[in-house]
């Protein structure tokens, strides 16, 4: 068995956690406000390249939602999700 980080190390590694965890979660937020402003009219969905008054096709939606919305969002996601597994694990360790 490992011996537990003494009490100053816990904390810093805790607050480490919780700053880590703030900024990726700060960017799922400012990433979701930047879709919306660049994305959106009156809080909905525009696809980009679609000329106006016309209908966009099936194909143009999908790259578009893929590349306006989905692959923006994914990323941040899975870059939170990533930081908050690290702090899981770490903390798991530190408590065997």
């Amino acid at each position: 068995m490992t011996p537990c980080p003494d009490d100053n190390s816990s904390r810093d590694l805790d607050q480490l956690h919780r700053a880590e965890i703030t900024v990726a979660m700060n960017w799922v937020i400012r990433t979701c406000q930047d879709i919306v402003r660049d994305h959106s009219h009156r809080s909905f969905w525009t696809p980009t390249a679609t000329p106006t008054g016309t209908t966009p096709t099936t194909d143009r939606l999908i790259h578009s939602a893929r590349t306006d919305v989905l692959n923006k969002l994914r990323h941040q996601l899975d870059g939170a999700e990533a930081i908050i597994t690290n702090a899981e694990h770490e903390r798991a360790k530190r408590q065997h």
